[in-house]
């Protein structure tokens, strides 16, 4: 036989592709030798001289230059197989076949054997009924025993079907282009991307279009080859991959005091309810978590998601557990307000590149450091997890739950719509306080620290209070007033706009004290009969009252004023305290309801714990006013009258 080359070296002189090779042998247009190699891989020799003779010359500059060897090189002895290279189907095969051929040779070495042809019939006949399943002749246990005496794990296993696993009839290039249109935001589907990759291969490599397998070669690969990180960063994007795929930082919870830090968010109910007025709605919760322990410490329910119910639930909180040292917040404007957290990200440079005065907001009152959640980013707070429980522990348990998508909205919903059994909002109020203090707080801990596991939340956050940070209801209320821009006092001293409206707010000291200067306001929104002024390096100055006498001499009555007020509430007053024995009436079933309720009863009853902190702390608005009234001092009436009477007044 003369010179023969493989399909590779083949290729190298046609200038084409491997596969393509083996693609015109098996076509029978290229004459070839079918052949095995050491892998037991099925191959091909073709002959040299069945080459054109303008190739043959080919090959034969390209031995002068680079002398190759006739056949591939022999592979290496491959390395003798560790047992733990196998899986656990392939190590019992190879149990088997070891336990097989020494009791064949036992058969064999039997007293009376004269005929071991017959004997080894014999065996391979019994084989065949203990071992229906399994294909053993003469000739393959010839073979394991010859693998056995050599030690070859390999040739103890089934190789049918495994040898080209790892393999693949895609050509490289075309791989490659392939990946480009599956790699890709727009998500083409497998189909779509293969007809792309075949448009794009008689554009480009026309040569490579034959050679292009079926769709199931492409998913194969891509389920064997092609990792889910990278799928999901190609067809999903970086947020998708660092949400669901990149290693992410452990938070570490065990140096946590409790009170170090609280976490803040906003939660729709999936319930609906309905106000005084029969209006159907469902309403929000406003929270605050504490980090450590996982209970929930200030809490209020509203229709209207804002600012000022993150400072009633805020208030609510530091009256029962004390002030926390951080809140952890998302970007939400909510929390993002100028004169409660600060602007954030959202704080925009001055266009005159000057340092813009900002009013200190109520966090920064509070002693309370404030970070915000990375953007988009969905690793960012437990809180949310926490509301997970709410709305399966809790939501649920109203006849009005809705879902929170239409796939899980109950079928019954509309029955109990049409029937008109919903809650109202102070039903509703009334239920959900009661099951967060006294049922969610008082659940076992199931957080990151495993030995605090098991014990109830509310001893957790007491065993872990080191510090207590307190302030009066009465220095509470003046730290948590909202605040104003900075404005110039005029002779209508300074205003604040509320639904479409102004209120004015001066008296004779203050604008004769202040006219022209520029100061701010605190005010509390939910009583506007005066505010607090302050300097612009934050010094109280006095209290000023709203001028209503101004406001009725545009024709408006004390009503129509006490009516453009009360559009300043964008809340309701502060959810009343949690009436003792609130449970829903008895009735003929113990329904999931009752059963929370009751717990949450009880567990108010009976828990005795308190927290004993190492420390306390006090924390006070301390305000003196700029300006005080000296007695004996120049009366401002007087000084009016006088210069009065001396433009020609009375």
């Amino acid at each position: 036989m003369g010179q023969m080359l493989t399909a590779k070296q083949v290729a190298e002189v046609k200038g084409c592709s491997f596969q393509y090779v083996q693609k015109i042998v098996k076509d029978g247009k290229l004459r070839a030798v079918e052949t095995v190699n050491n892998k037991n891989r099925k191959t091909y020799l073709i002959p040299l001289e069945a080459l054109d003779e303008e190739l043959q010359e080919k090959w034969y500059q390209m031995a002068a230059e680079s002398p190759p060897e006739g056949m591939e090189p022999p592979e290496p002895e491959p390395a003798k197989a560790a047992v733990d290279e196998f899986t656990e189907d392939e190590r019992r095969e190879i149990d088997f076949w070891i336990g097989l051929v020494e009791q064949w040779q036992q058969y064999r070495m039997k007293p009376g054997v004269t005929c071991k042809a017959e004997v080894d019939k014999k065996f391979v006949m019994l084989c065949g009924l203990e071992y229906p399943d399994r294909d053993i002749s003469i000739d393959i246990l010839y073979r394991k025993q010859k693998a056995v005496k050599e030690d070859d794990l390999r040739g103890l296993t089934d190789k049918r079907g495994k040898w080209k696993k790892g393999t693949s009839t895609i050509d490289e290039t075309v791989w490659q282009a392939f990946l480009y249109y599956y790699l890709d935001e727009a998500q083409h589907p497998i189909s779509r991307c293969l007809e792309y990759t075949k448009m794009w291969a008689q554009e480009k490599r026309p040569e490579l279009y034959a050679g292009i397998p079926s769709y199931s070669a492409f998913y194969r690969r891509l389920a064997n080859e092609v990792p889910e990180g990278v799928k999901v960063l190609g067809r999903e994007g970086h947020k998708a991959y660092n949400d669901r795929c990149a290693p992410y930082i452990r938070r570490i919870y065990e140096d946590i005091a409790s009170n170090e830090w609280w976490i803040a968010d906003n939660h729709t109910f999936d319930v609906i309810v309905k106000d005084k007025a029969g209006n159907e709605h469902r309403p929000y919760l406003t929270a605050f978590l504490d980090a450590r322990s996982g209970i929930f410490t200030g809490f209020y329910i509203t229709y209207n998601p804002c600012s000022e119910a993150t400072l009633i639930a805020l208030r609510k909180g530091i009256l029962k557990y004390g002030i926390p040292e951080n809140i952890y917040v998302d970007n939400g404007r909510e929390f993002l307000t100028f004169d409660i957290g600060g602007l954030g990200h959202r704080k925009k440079k001055p266009k005159d590149s000057g340092e813009k005065f900002e009013p200190p907001g109520v966090f920064k009152r509070l002693g309370i450091n404030m970070t915000n959640a990375i953007v988009r980013n969905a690793k960012a707070k437990i809180i949310e997890r926490r509301f997970r429980d709410v709305k399966d522990d809790l939501s649920r348990l109203f006849e009005t739950y809705t879902g929170g998508n239409v796939v899980e909205k109950p079928e019954r919903l509309k029955h109990v719509l049409k029937k008109g059994q919903i809650y109202t909002d102070q039903e509703f109020e009334e239920y959900v306080e009661g099951a967060l203090e006294w049922y969610f707080n008082m659940e076992p801990y199931n957080g990151a620290v495993d030995a605090d596991r098991g014990k109830c939340k509310m001893d957790v956050f007491n065993e872990h209070l080191v510090k207590k940070r307190t302030a009066s209801a009465e220095e509470l209320n003046l730290m948590l007033m909202r605040s104003s821009r900075p404005q110039q006092v005029t002779r209508r001293g300074v205003h604040l706009d509320v639904g479409g409206g102004r209120i004015d707010f001066w008296n004779d000291d203050f604008v004769h004290l202040m006219l022209g200067k520029k100061v701010y306001f605190r005010y509390d929104p939910e009583n506007l009969s005066e505010v607090r002024i302050y300097d612009l390096e934050d010094k109280y100055i006095m209290s000023v009252p709203a001028d209503s006498t101004a406001v009725l001499s545009y024709n408006a009555s004390k009503d129509d004023v006490k009516a453009a007020m009360a559009k300043t509430r964008r809340l309701e007053k502060i959810a009343r305290e949690y009436k003792e024995n609130a449970i829903l009436a008895d009735v003929d079933r113990v329904t999931a309801m009752e059963l929370v309720l009751k717990q949450a009863e009880r567990n108010k009853g009976n828990y005795k714990g308190k927290a004993n902190p190492k420390m306390y702390e006090i924390q006070r608005a301390e305000e003196e006013p700029a300006f005080k009234r000296v007695v004996g001092g120049a009366d401002l009436d007087v000084m009016n009258r006088n210069a009065a009477r001396r433009q020609g007044g009375k």
